[in-house]
């Protein structure tokens, strides 16, 4: 899945360098990123957690035709938090669990300009998310002495995922303009392990929305 991936972003890197780059655009924005609870499993593992943090987005952008541009954008935010307990074979955890999702995609834009300063996107793409959720917190055995000691465990995975969304840009110069980004990503990630137990808690789609500035050269 990671060639893909690569494979992917490396094409549009090929793109990229071997063209014309008067019609190209470097972005950054910063916002808020908003992720439902996931399911609940108790007492295997419980509660489902979501919530809200600091989103960061990054985007290359190439004009190909009159209405059309492809790029490239990593997509992560702050982690979120949640309290949680777990079950195994031989013992009980409870712990703090934090997870945050990193986006790596691939993205096609079609364009509509709107006077000689207002640009309007609809965005779509493809590529990977890097799931990671690290957990802090204490064990017992369930078998005597019912003693508790020190927790820690990551649970990380790369999946496939696909992102749709839209930007605006307003030109304030020849090359600057003021950049608004939403992005929906949803994560070809079921939440479950091989034995069908929750892996996280945590949904797999995620909403982002921000606000930045964008470059072009």
């Amino acid at each position: 899945m990671r060639t893909i991936v690569f494979a992917g972003l490396a094409t549009l890197i090929l793109v990229f360098a071997g063209r014309d780059a008067s019609a190209q655009a470097v972005g950054g924005v910063v916002g808020v990123s908003n992720q439902a609870a996931g399911e609940s499993d108790l007492p295997y593992l419980g509660r489902g957690f979501g919530g809200t943090a600091i989103a960061v987005i990054a985007t290359i952008d190439r004009d190909l035709k009159r209405h059309l541009s492809i790029g490239a954008e990593v997509s992560t935010a702050g982690p979120i938090s949640g309290d949680q307990s777990q079950r195994t074979s031989s013992a009980t955890n409870a712990f703090v669990s934090h997870h945050r999702d990193t986006v790596i995609s691939a993205t096609a834009k079609f364009f509509v300009p709107i006077g000689g300063r207002l640009r309007v996107a609809a965005a779509g793409g493809g590529g990977g998310a890097y799931r990671r959720t690290s957990r802090e917190g204490t064990t017992a055995s369930l078998f005597p002495p019912a003693s508790r000691s020190p927790f820690s465990e990551t649970v990380s995975n790369f999946v496939l995922s696909f992102t749709v969304g839209a930007d605006v840009s307003f030109k304030l110069a020849e090359r600057l303009s003021v950049l608004a980004v939403y992005r929906h990503h949803q994560m070809r990630d079921d939440d479950r392990d091989d034995a069908g137990v929750v892996r996280r808690g945590v949904s797999s789609k995620v909403d982002r929305a921000a606000l930045g500035a964008q470059w072009h050269f």
